[in-house]
């Protein structure tokens, strides 16, 4: 018996594709953390930020005149502004054949590669500060506790105290071990479990943080490995006139531009910023393990 099947027919049934999807991005968080400083339409291709150092007091005698004086003296901060950017090109064929919008697609792979890249940079100047933990070692709470001690007791010789509000950043796998001492006790019968607290049943919950010590906790996936399985969160200064600086001279922007001896579009996204730490007092590097979970 003749059947008509489907590979008799391959030339006129069509090839259904499901729907391409992205690969997902961790959130870049960041920009959003730091002391931003707009470098728009400004001369020059850094950005100075001095602060002044501290003089010192001596006790005076009575009818004697002051004749001492002490001396200002001032430190620079320069963060040197760079171009960053990448580009895909996209042929008449692939735009033509393809069913997806591929130009599309291809700015949103463009901006999520170059968040990621500004994401990274910033989370690069933890590094600067004052390292606790350990690689081999989990992060604990005493971990966070003494960080923020550290950074409200830095000395006046390096910058004083950092200015509140304190925010915390965690790699996810680094934030799973705080989930662990965090996570409640299941008490033996006839016993009362002392252990569970209403920021413990959050974390049963929903699986958040959210603050300890007075301090945000913040996930950011973009944290990357230093060594075997260790990774640099840290705790800092957050905001404007905060220990972390992001200056912005242009923000990233897509431009297309067609090549007609190429046969095809590229798609140029670029952008420019700089980066760099203000005060390295006000940064407390937590070095922790962060091993994949198993």
């Amino acid at each position: 018996m003749a059947i008509t099947k489907v590979s008799e027919l391959g030339d006129t049934v069509p090839v259904i594709i499901e729907k391409a999807l992205l690969t997902s991005q961790f959130d870049a968080k960041m920009s959003g953390l730091v002391w931003n400083k707009d470098k728009r339409n400004r001369a020059g291709s850094t950005v100075n930020m001095p602060y002044f150092g501290e003089v010192a007091a001596t006790v005076l005698t009575e009818g004697i005149d002051m004749t001492s004086s002490e001396t200002m003296v001032d430190t620079n901060v320069q963060i040197t502004l760079y171009e960053v950017g990448s580009k895909i090109i996209l042929t008449n064929n692939a735009l033509e054949d393809d069913a997806e919008d591929v130009k599309a697609i291809a700015g949103r792979i463009l901006g999520h590669a170059y968040e990621k890249k500004r994401d990274q940079d910033l989370l690069a100047e933890i590094d600067a500060g004052t390292t606790i933990c350990g690689s081999a070692n989990a992060v604990a709470m005493g971990h966070l506790a003494a960080a923020r001690a550290l950074l409200g007791g830095n000395p006046t010789t390096s910058g004083g105290p950092a200015p509140l509000p304190y925010v915390c950043v965690l790699h996810p796998f680094q934030t799973l071990d705080l989930v662990d001492v965090l996570t409640p006790v299941v008490a033996a019968a006839g016993t009362i479990n002392t252990y569970a607290t209403a920021l413990s049943d959050d974390v049963i919950r929903n699986y958040s943080i959210g603050r300890l010590f007075g301090m945000n906790v913040i996930e950011d996936g973009n944290l990357q490995i230093s060594g075997t399985s260790g990774m640099k969160g840290g705790v800092f200064s957050m905001g404007e006139g905060g220990a972390i600086v992001l200056a912005t001279a242009r923000d990233y922007n897509i431009e297309p531009e067609y090549d007609a001896s190429l046969r095809g579009w590229e798609l140029n996204c670029v952008g420019r910023y700089g980066v760099g730490e203000y005060l390295a007092g006000w940064i407390v590097e937590i070095f922790a393990d962060a091993t994949t979970p198993a």
